[in-house]
């Protein structure tokens, strides 16, 4: 982080240069692989404080200013972290969608990992929630859609892409 206050003490450089090293630097090693995660609300929490922090640090911002969370989005015109992982996620479902039914990333799509106690120790990993189940929860409550629409949506790219953009 220290690297970062030296980017965002610059007085010479505009704002949307310095948010533009933050997405290219700081979001995109922050992120990576952040379709596959599965957050609860605990994480998902402390990965939005730190981006709020990140960009008071960048728009030079201290804390005792009281500016309201809801003032950043439209002074850094970023999204939030869970619109991030929502769009990301969606891009990666479309894409392992179209793939042919016989490809381990499609059939991967309805796994599930249940578990078997023994009488000391757990033999299999508990998961607690499918990746398609994340997927559908993700597209948002207003939206209602089952996994069966998602999948027809899916299937045409440019449907699905309009449909990934006026969704998030």
């Amino acid at each position: 982080m220290s690297r970062l206050d030296r980017v965002a003490r610059q007085s010479w450089l505009s704002i949307t240069t310095k948010f533009r090293i933050y997405n290219s630097c700081v979001l995109a090693s922050l992120l990576y692989a952040s379709e596959t995660w599965t957050l609860l609300k605990a994480g998902m929490a402390k990965l939005e404080i730190s981006h709020i922090t990140n960009q008071r640090r960048m728009l030079g911002i201290l804390w005792y200013e009281f500016v309201m969370n809801e003032e950043f989005a439209t002074l850094s015109q970023l999204p939030s972290i869970s619109e991030a992982i929502s769009r990301r996620r969606h891009s990666l479902f479309g894409h392992v969608r179209r793939m042919d039914q016989v490809a381990p990333a499609y059939q991967a799509l309805h796994l599930s990992v249940t578990t078997v106690r023994t009488a000391w120790h757990l033999v299999k990993i508990t998961i607690r929630k499918r990746w398609v189940e994340q997927v559908t929860r993700s597209t948002g409550p207003s939206l209602l859609l089952t996994l069966g629409v998602l999948r027809q949506i899916c299937q045409h790219r440019r449907r699905y892409t309009t449909h990934q953009r006026s969704s998030v």
